[in-house]
């Protein structure tokens, strides 16, 4: 048997600790961004007998883990072992200690063994240690962010909040976090799973009754934007993914006995086209092109709002940094390569955010008092030279390989010059201002985090 520790000290009881990991929400937001798991079933929360199902992809191949609770011991912690998985056996305990008041030891202790016996151990031995080095670094950094943001509005009430793209790449990781917060969240979908609310913006269905009582709604679906070159129709779908779906919503919003009093609508910071060396800051005017047109009308459906709304958010949004998902997904295979490099001349400001932040930041700003828009961006801001240098640094790999403009231009065409070439240097000052402490403001950092490196 190998043994594996990691121990952190938290600002907060034992018995918030475990109530943070009772919740709904806790488990995904512990799931690594660098990690596929998808969760398949789940009985129970972290009580006695309950079990839970996910399924990892490693190496391209998938693995079912089937996880079973078999002790809880309130306010102290809990055990898991293995039922079935990858392991030969594994024992994971929850040890959350008592150091005094509002200050706990968080303790994971995992007794395991690998498959194959010794030669099993020769061969993946140290890789797993590695992993796992790399897995509770990021688990005991989540647990510490979540419960500070706990802390700091645990007075208020629960909110119900209902988002549209909930199950997107950033929606996902923003609904976790705020049912881990102890909120009630629901997603409006087309395809909707229990609990969720059904619409189709295509036909222009949605049930007004199912929206009455909710505190804050947020409209964040929307057609990707890199899904590919922009052509005629694929501008429509652009367009009918966020604005006409957007209206949709709004107009049924208008209808119910109860409207929400936050309405949030995403945006983008190609709101400000291309801006060169300047700042942009929320004041700064609409830029040229599709892009800039696209936000100014996604963000008409926030104004429509201000109809029922006490407080309208605008969340004009750079470039998302995680794992493996949104930017990251087309980038990070050619980069582990050694094939990345640069995009045109490299000099284009790059307006970024780390996901962390981008999401505890918007649970700021429904918990606060502000309206209007915010640009969701770092503070810290960089060329997309720095940010490929930056990745490359990360992953150990040079980036020696610029793509030339006219090449970018030739095969993605608009979606290459206002998206990929443009610079935009987009400063996040009402962020500031509101006293938000970015937690990731350097790239490099952001990178390490999400990356596990």
């Amino acid at each position: 048997m190998a043994e594996f520790e990691k121990a952190s000290t938290l600002a907060c009881s034992a018995e918030d600790l475990f109530d943070w990991h009772a919740r709904d929400g806790a488990f995904e937001r512990l799931i690594p961004p660098w990690r596929s798991i998808q969760i398949v079933s789940r009985k129970g929360g972290i009580e006695t007998g309950a079990e839970i199902e996910t399924r990892l992809r490693q190496f391209g191949m998938y693995r079912d883990w089937i996880a079973r609770i078999e002790d809880c011991e309130l306010g102290r912690g809990f055990r898991d072992t293995q039922v079935d998985g990858p392991f030969a056996s594994w024992s994971h305990q929850h040890t959350f200690e008592e150091q005094g008041i509002d200050t706990c030891r968080l303790i994971d202790s995992i007794d395991y063994e690998l498959p194959a016996g010794t030669l099993g151990r020769l061969v993946a031995g140290g890789y797993v240690k590695r992993e796992l080095n790399r897995l509770f670094r990021y688990r005991h950094a989540i647990t510490k962010s979540d419960l500070s943001v706990w802390s700091r509005y645990r007075s208020q009430p629960r909110l119900r909040i209902l988002i549209s793209g909930g199950y997107g790449f950033i929606g996902s990781r923003l609904t976790a976090l705020l049912r881990a917060q102890g909120n009630e969240v629901r997603v409006l979908s087309r395809n909707p799973q229990e609990g969720d609310i059904s619409w189709d913006p295509a036909m222009g269905s949605i049930d007004s009754a199912e929206l009455e009582g909710f505190d804050v709604v947020m409209h964040l679906a929307g057609k990707n934007l890199a899904d590919g070159r922009w052509s005629e129709q694929g501008k429509c779908e652009l367009w009918k993914s966020r604005v006409d779906a957007g209206y949709l919503l709004v107009e049924a919003l208008k209808r119910v006995r109860n409207p929400p009093r936050v309405f949030v609508c995403a945006s983008g910071v190609g709101f400000y086209g291309e801006s060169g060396e300047s700042v942009a800051s929320e004041s700064t005017g609409r830029g040229e092109g599709f892009l800039a047109e696209l936000c100014e009308a996604w963000e008409g459906v926030a104004r429509a709002a201000e109809a029922f709304a006490e407080r309208t958010l605008i969340l004009r949004t750079g470039v998302v940094v995680d794992g493996v998902d949104g930017a990251m997904s087309r980038m990070l295979l050619p980069f582990s390569l050694g094939l990345g490099g640069r995009l045109g001349s490299g000099r284009q400001w790059m307006p970024w955010i780390a996901l962390e932040d981008w999401v505890t930041a918007t649970y700021q700003l429904i918990r606060g008092d502000g309206s209007g828009v915010y640009n969701l961006v770092a503070p810290e801001p960089c060329r997309n030279a720095g940010f490929t240098k930056a990745l490359g640094t990360t992953l150990g790999r040079p980036t020696l390989l610029p793509v030339p403009a006219g090449a970018l231009s030739l095969i993605l065409g608009e979606f290459a010059r206002e998206a990929l070439l443009s610079s935009c240097r987009a400063h996040p000052q009402r962020l500031l201002d509101d006293g938000y402490r970015f937690k990731y403001p350097e790239i490099g950092e952001a990178l390490s985090f999400c990356l596990g490196r």
